[in-house]
Parts: structure tokens; C-alpha cells; sequence
């Protein structure tokens, strides 16, 4: 089986969570391309994500932080078995604060009209796979699963990201994690 490893903002295909998928899952095979968050639209990311899960056959998809935001948009495509690691689940709100209103170095590379094409995004991709999954119409072959830290210092409570998808299979609650979730060994994911 293939799995694709989608990594978080100010990371890259090599990143130590990927590696940690294939130390710990050595009998299958785990692609995971960079995506350049920075000058990329969420559009474009999504056609490299649907063009990856084609051309590698891919079954499974974890995804990290804004990684993982994008592995839940990405259900609008994709079926097959998705575990989202503390995600993104307020893009306009972690964009303003962590990006444009931070003195962070990573703070230079988004703007205001970034930040609106998210928004647009958002509105079409995110919040639709939001309405199909609480109206109960979420497809059997695209099961949900979330390992969420208690202690993201970054992105805080993610109890209201289960709110928003109410239909999922299985929620991993991990304490003393912060938002990097290094523990992907204490996952069954498969």
C-alpha cells in the first residue's frame, strides 16, 4: 500500500514525521512531496496533491498541521483512509494570527491577498467537505481519523474541529505531545 505523508507549514517532504511513517510501517511505501506553501495557492497544492494520490496509487493519507488541513480538503478527490495530525481547522484565523500579525520569520511570506484566496478556498473545498460529512452523506471509503495533542500550544482546543466532523472513525488523544505529534509510533494506523 501507499501512503502519502503531507507535512505542515515551515516543513518539507523530509521531515521527520515522514520518516517516522516509514521507520514504523516498513512493509509499505511512503511518498511525500514538498509543497511550497509559500508561493503556491491552496489550489495549486490540491492538484499536486490529487495528481501524487494518482500517479503513486496512494490509499492512505496523514497530514500535519496546514498539512493537514490540506488532507482534509483533499477528501473532496480523494478516497481512501485519512488521519489528520493536530490540522488546521481555522485557516483564516491561524493565517492572521501565526502569519500576517506575528513577528515570526515566517510571517513575511503571506499577505492580505494570500490570506483572501485562502478565504475563497475555504469557502468552496473546506466548508463543502464540512456539509457532507455533518449531513451524514460522508462516503464509507473515506474514513476520518484524528491523533490530536491536549497541549497545541499553537493551534489550542481541537475539540471544536471534531464539531465540524462529526462523522469520523477513530480520535487519538495524546497528552505531553504540543502541536509536533512525534508519537506516531502509539498510532495504529493501519
Amino acid at each position: 500500500m501507499t501512503i502519502m505523508y503531507i507535512h505542515g507549514y515551515g516543513s518539507d517532504g523530509n521531515a521527520m514525521k515522514g520518516q517516522l511513517l516509514r521507520k514504523m510501517l516498513p512493509q509499505h511505501r511512503v511518498v511525500s512531496p514538498t509543497f511550497d506553501y509559500n508561493h503556491e495557492t491552496p489550489w495549486t497544492i490540491q492538484k499536486q496533491i490529487s495528481d501524487t494520490v494518482e500517479k503513486e496509487d496512494v490509499r492512505m493519507i496523514v497530514g500535519s498541521s496546514f498539512g493537514g488541513y490540506h488532507t482534509l480538503c483533499a477528501t473532496a478527490f480523494f478516497h481512501g483512509t485519512v488521519w489528520v495530525v493536530n490540522p488546521v481547522h481555522d485557516i483564516e484565523t491561524t493565517i492572521r494570527r501565526i502569519f500576517i500579525n506575528s513577528q515570526s520569520p515566517l510571517s513575511s511570506h503571506f499577505d492580505v491577498d494570500f490570506l483572501d484566496i485562502y478565504k475563497d478556498f475555504n469557502a468552496r473545498i473546506f466548508n463543502s467537505q464540512i456539509q457532507l460529512n455533518q449531513s451524514g452523506r460522508w462516503p464509507d471509503d473515506t474514513p476520518i481519523n484524528f491523533a490530536l495533542s491536549t497541549d497545541d500550544e499553537l493551534l489550542g482546543d481541537h475539540r471544536p474541529l471534531l464539531d465540524l466532523f462529526p462523522r469520523h472513525d477513530r480520535v487519538v488523544w495524546k497528552d505531553n505531545c504540543g502541536h509536533r505529534f512525534l508519537r506516531f509510533e502509539e498510532l495504529n494506523l493501519i
